[in-house]
């Protein structure tokens, strides 16, 4: 694996009120890197938990293991389980929470679920409609 890419899954649905505890017993069958200590939540830029997590692992087997529970529930929620990269971390990790510096321009637009091939024109498009 090529530096950046790292054994990194990313979490979401997660309880806002989740602790790091919670997520190591959710993620017990893994090792999680650095003694458990590498668990990443996200905030919010009012400084709100918003759910999602990045976990580091320690080896590619635990990176498979914790992406096969994708799906399964922590409490009475499904959590979603995916694989990402130490790149995607680390820009998510800084992009996100009240001191995040485009947060305090005009807007910001998170889309999710796009078609692979969706280009930069098919978005324009999409959001011609939309007004100021």
């Amino acid at each position: 694996m090529s530096d950046g890419e790292g054994y990194v899954v990313r979490v979401r649905g997660l309880p806002w009120s989740c602790s790091v505890d919670e997520v190591q017993r959710f993620f017990s069958d893994c090792k999680i890197a650095n003694n458990g200590t590498s668990i990443h939540f996200t905030s919010t830029r009012e400084g709100r938990p918003s759910g999602e997590a990045f976990v580091e692992l320690e080896d590619e087997d635990d990176l498979k293991i914790a992406v096969k529970k994708d799906r399964e529930t922590m409490g009475h929620r499904y959590v979603e389980v995916f694989k990402s990269n130490n790149v995607e971390m680390d820009w998510v990790m800084k992009h996100s929470g009240p001191n995040c510096p485009e947060t305090t321009g005009d807007g910001l637009v998170r889309l999710r679920g796009l078609p692979f091939g969706c280009s930069k024109e098919e978005i324009v498009q999409f959001l011609s409609g939309t007004s100021n």
